[in-house]
């Protein structure tokens, strides 16, 4: 692992001594001299700042509580939204007709089901896909957070250039 300067991002950043606000109020203190004449070195209207940044690790603890936290959210909505589909297609009559359907095409001995489309049942289905959906979601992207901790040792990690514009 490198150690870094704290000033590192500051030097990353491609600005001019103009471009900061308030360096004309100030006389211009803290900021670098320009190293040529005057008005080289500023930039055309619209262009911003640049800084490329390198994503070299990634915790890996912090990536599974912000997925545990994440697959939470997912499941909260899956529960909702099973819910009001259920709802809404009993409201239709959906679950009526395929269980008038079922008795018809059956000697009516098939009765359980009313048993499997009741509103019971479709949320204990969708609890236990829910529990394990945030279970691999959460596994799987903390494996994901290790696995790029591997590659970026080898190859680096990713550049990031980040623009103010």
């Amino acid at each position: 692992m490198t150690a870094t300067p704290p000033d590192a991002l500051a030097r990353q950043f491609d600005t001019a001594p103009g471009d900061r606000p308030g360096s004309a109020a100030r006389g211009g203190e803290g900021t670098r001299p320009s190293g040529g004449g005057s008005g080289g070195g500023s930039r055309p209207p619209g262009a911003g700042r640049r800084a490329k940044l390198r994503l070299s690790k990634v915790n890996p603890i912090t990536v599974t509580r912000l997925s545990f936290a994440f697959s939470l959210c997912v499941f909260v909505v899956l529960l909702v939204a099973v819910a009001v589909l259920w709802f809404v297609l009993n409201s239709i009559g959906v679950f009526d007709s395929v269980t008038d359907a079922a008795d018809t095409l059956t000697d009516s001995s098939a009765g359980d089901v009313r048993g499997w489309l009741s509103f019971g049942r479709a949320m204990e289905i969708s609890l236990l896909i829910g529990a394990i959906n945030v279970i691999l979601m959460t596994a799987l992207t903390t494996l994901g957070a290790l696995l790029y901790n591997l590659c970026a040792e080898m190859i680096g990690g990713i550049e990031v250039t980040l623009s103010d514009q």
